[in-house]
């Protein structure tokens, strides 16, 4: 097989199940989209081999807020490139590093001053935790973070990911305790029995797997209370930032909220650029990294990698034209105005979300009705007791496709949850299609969705 420009769908996924991943195949093979072969993108858009264009409601899992290949962006490396500039430095200083540094501190609130960039969300976030450990200088080992939480699948994070689909344990890599922050008082509970030994929390004050806040009460009585105990007070904006919920960071639309550390990634790089960091307050930073014994205690080959850098230095400056702000906004309240009107639908149950992400959980239905068609489904597949909650989604997902060839995905934490995440570059028209498409979709009985989803696509 040489010529790999003529390479079937089919012929790469038996490269996958050879080479890269086998459960990944199957898993995915159940969906209409698996078919396909993306051969561009654009804006909102992919557009397939066959000539098929597709909105992108998943924005790339948050990767694409600005929507994929914005022309600035790709400007931007390709001048990078062409000059020859030095992609990485661990020995010189650069420029774009420095300007990057100060130009995320001038976005935050003062007390947020010194950055930090590495490569994913979990990197950042497990950067953030070590910060936090060497501050209370390894005298404090507890960690505490939130129930259903998600920050991430490396060795630590994973461990902080209380996710019923993260279910695996891995080796312990760190000492910590989950607990319900939407429960103020079970949060107490923890601070008061593990006095003086608590170093941070760790939080998504917006979750990006359930469409949902800690309320805003919560996080202030989180932050009064941490701030008197000296815990550090770590937010993982990873998905939640640049102006996916509306703000340039979630606890940016709350006034008296400042954390410790906030932590981001996904759209941080354009969309083209793998980058992520955290920032913090300037006493946290010199206090645990700001001497030369410990200034390189933290690092990796490609943290703080000048091209990517580069690239996240132009998406901050893109979102911070006033122009770019003010059509945010506008597009904001269509956007939520328009998922909220969704709510006058039978089988729909709740619409959690803030700016442009929204979860859309459906009313459960009576199993016994689809009963026949679920006997004759591969057994392996029906074990999962969240099965058929799974299979309504996925069935929603594939009519969304089918029929107007709209990409969405679904949230598989405590809730599961039909996720409606565009690109906030969004237009008005597009968000009439997404509505009247949503509209059109979850307003057809769950039994007709469900008997053609099993029938076209589970029993090949």
């Amino acid at each position: 097989m040489n010529n790999h420009e003529n390479l079937s769908i089919k012929d790469i996924k038996k490269l996958y199940k050879k080479y890269f991943n086998s459960g990944q195949v199957s898993l995915l093979s159940k969906l209409s989209f698996s078919n396909e072969t993306i051969v561009r993108a654009k804006g909102c858009y992919l557009f397939t081999k066959n000539g098929e264009k597709i909105f992108d409601m998943t924005s790339g899992f948050g990767t694409q807020n600005l929507g994929y290949n914005d022309k600035e962006i790709t400007n931007a490396r390709i001048e990078f490139i062409k000059n020859e500039n030095l992609p990485f430095s661990r020995l010189f200083f650069d420029k774009n590093i420095a300007l990057l540094s100060q130009k995320i501190s001038s976005l935050l609130p003062g007390e947020l001053q010194y950055s930090f960039f590495s490569n994913s969300g979990a990197e950042a976030n497990e950067g953030a935790l070590k910060l936090a450990y060497k501050y209370h200088l390894g005298k404090r080992t507890l960690l505490l973070h939130n129930k259903n939480s998600f920050h991430g699948k490396l060795i630590a994070t994973s461990q902080i990911t209380d996710s019923p689909e993260v279910y695996f344990k891995f080796q312990e890599a760190l000492n910590s305790i989950a607990v319900d922050l939407n429960n103020i008082e079970e949060f107490k509970k923890s601070i008061e029995e593990n006095k003086n030994n608590i170093y941070a929390i760790i939080l998504e004050p917006f979750s990006a797997s359930l469409a949902d806040s800690i309320s805003l009460e919560n996080l202030l009585e989180i932050q009064r209370i941490c701030n008197q105990e000296d815990i550090l007070v770590i937010y993982d904006e990873v998905y939640s930032g640049f102006f996916r919920t509306g703000e340039l960071f979630y606890f940016l639309s709350q006034n008296n909220l400042i954390p410790d550390i906030v932590t981001y990634s996904k759209s941080f790089g354009g969309g083209i650029s793998s980058i992520s960091g955290y920032t913090t307050k300037k006493e946290i930073f010199i206090k645990s990294y700001g001497n030369q014994k410990d200034a390189l205690l933290h690092s990796s080959t490609y943290s703080n990698y000048v091209e990517e850098v580069a690239i996240a230095l132009k998406t901050l400056e893109i979102i911070s034209q006033q122009e770019f702000i003010l059509q945010i906004e506008k597009s904001k309240k269509q956007f939520q105005d328009s998922i909220f009107e969704l709510n006058d639908i039978k089988t729909i149950e709740t619409i959690t979300g803030q700016g442009f992400h929204f979860g859309i959980k459906m009313k459960n239905q009576e199993l016994s009705s689809i009963q026949k068609l679920i006997n004759i489904i591969p057994l392996d597949i029906t074990k999962d007791e969240r099965f058929f909650d799974k299979l309504y989604i996925s069935a929603i997902i594939n009519e969304l496709y089918f029929e107007y060839k709209i990409l969405s995905y679904a949230g598989f934490n405590k809730e599961i949850k039909l996720i409606v995440s565009p690109p906030v570059i969004i237009n008005s028209e597009e968000i009439d299609f997404v509505n009247k498409s949503l509209r059109n979709v979850l307003s057809q009985k769950p039994l007709t969705l469900i008997s053609k989803f099993i029938k076209n696509y589970l029993i090949k």
